[in-house]
């Protein structure tokens, strides 16, 4: 009976998942019109507001520890419910702030939503994943829960803009009753720690109990910090460092479009969508890059990441705007948009394959800070390279990524020979032929 039980409620946690992490994976309807809200509404400047955005990030980096630590003895789907009630403080003070400084307090706010969340939520999963035997389905599970979210808000970015022109604020209050349901759904979900003691190694027990705490301490951190997680850590920094301006600069673009007259500014919540559904069919649909290039796969999102950046750069600087260049534009930016996703549920992955379950909240946790690092400084130097060339983005881009591919480069070659050494020999999804290549 306890079988079926754990069985029964596993398997439903397995098929709620995806739904659960897509609509508590961002926040739906605002960041669509965030930077439109931002300026329009509140008055502040485009380098403000990328600014902020980028304070998202390095705040969410300088509280990973603490915030990481005041949760990490609570259970993950209790930690996700509380993660999800900062979302909506986060919209309250954003809808009623008249002042930069509670802007900041609300991002602050997000940041820490995204700390507990983006551990939590990927605990809750791996963890269900492991109590019935299904961890090689995490990539498909993972990859279909943020590719809903993609889906999602890119149709709800076309009702945003339309919303936004009859009233911003209730965007807002949108996504406050998104994050509601979300509380809801999450009443559904069964913690998996109920079921664990029918996966427990007790081999490994007793090991550790002939060692004394120190002995433990050195151990298991010694083993942690391999050069696999250290190339990691590196990579994750540039590369999100890098992809952290894609979608703040097609809003500024499309901005500069419909300020201009040359698109109405009912069409920008659909050239976002459009983004948005590029972001989904990549998450859903990842595994066929690893499927068919293996963890070359990394390289091919860092080579399209550059050239993006340095296309649209140029694009803007010497080409007229006219139909043909913004098509070009946008596809760029489409392009783009399909790596990050991807590349994201790559990493998730490889560190629930290759790191033990007990080092799994810590592998996230430094993932995330990584990130968090890469994308705030990253963001921060590009509002500063916006403010310098007077809020053009074609220097910007240029600029920026003169400054970012060499060390998202040299971190690239790092990560996949480590990669290639620790991942292949404990999984079978990558084929024979990637495996025995030398980077």
């Amino acid at each position: 009976m306890n079988e079926d039980r754990k069985n029964y409620y596993m398997n439903r946690n397995i098929k709620i998942y995806p739904f659960y992490l897509a609509f508590s994976w961002d926040v739906i309807f605002v960041w669509t019109i965030i930077i439109l809200f931002y300026t329009n509404v509140k008055g502040l400047s485009y380098s403000q507001a990328i600014f902020l955005d980028s304070l998202l990030y390095i705040s969410a980096f300088a509280l990973s520890v603490p915030v990481s630590k005041l949760v990490a003895k609570i259970k993950p789907i209790l930690a996700s419910q509380i993660a999800n009630l900062f979302v909506i403080l986060f919209l309250i003070l954003v809808m009623f702030g008249t002042h930069y400084f509670v802007f900041i307090i609300a991002e602050v706010c997000c940041s820490i939503f995204m700390i507990i969340s983006n551990i939590k939520n990927s605990i809750i999963l791996s963890d269900t994943l492991r109590v019935v035997k299904r961890d090689k389905e995490y990539n498909r599970i993972y990859g279909g829960g943020i590719g809903i979210y993609y889906f999602v808000d890119a149709i709800c970015s076309i009702f945003a803009t339309y919303i936004y022109q009859y009233n911003p604020y209730i965007c807002f209050i949108a996504a406050i009753g998104v994050m509601i349901l979300v509380e809801l759904l999450s009443l559904l979900l069964k913690e998996p720690s109920k079921f664990v003691d029918s996966n427990v190694d007790l081999k490994a027990i007793k090991v550790e109990e002939k060692l004394t705490k120190t002995q433990v301490t050195k151990k298991s951190k010694k083993k942690f910090w391999s050069a696999f997680l250290i190339s990691m850590l590196a990579y994750c920094l540039f590369f999100r460092g890098i992809a952290s301006i894609d979608s703040s600069v097609l809003k500024v673009y499309l901005q500069e479009l419909t300020n201009n007259s040359i698109i109405p500014l009912w069409s920008f919540g659909i050239l976002y969508a459009g983004y948005r559904l590029s972001n989904s069919l990549a998450s859903k649909f990842q595994f066929k890059y690893e499927l068919k290039f293996g963890v070359r796969s990394l390289i091919i999102f860092c080579s399209i990441g550059i050239l993006v950046l340095l296309g649209t750069g140029l694009i803007y600087l010497y080409a007229p705007i006219n139909l043909v260049t913004i098509i070009i534009t946008l596809a760029l930016f489409y392009l783009f948009s399909s790596i990050r996703p991807a590349n994201h549920v790559f990493i998730m992955n490889y560190i629930q394959v290759c790191l033990p379950q007990k080092d799994l909240e810590k592998g996230y946790n430094y993932k995330n800070m990584a990130e968090y690092l890469g994308y705030g400084v990253c963001s921060s130097l590009y509002a500063l390279l916006m403010s310098v060339f007077n809020d053009n983005f074609a220097y910007s881009n240029l600029v920026y990524v003169a400054i970012l591919a060499v060390p998202l480069i040299i971190s690239l070659i790092f990560f996949i020979r480590s990669l290639v050494k620790k991942y292949a020999s404990k999984y079978t999804v990558i084929k024979k032929e990637y495996v025995e290549d030398e980077f």
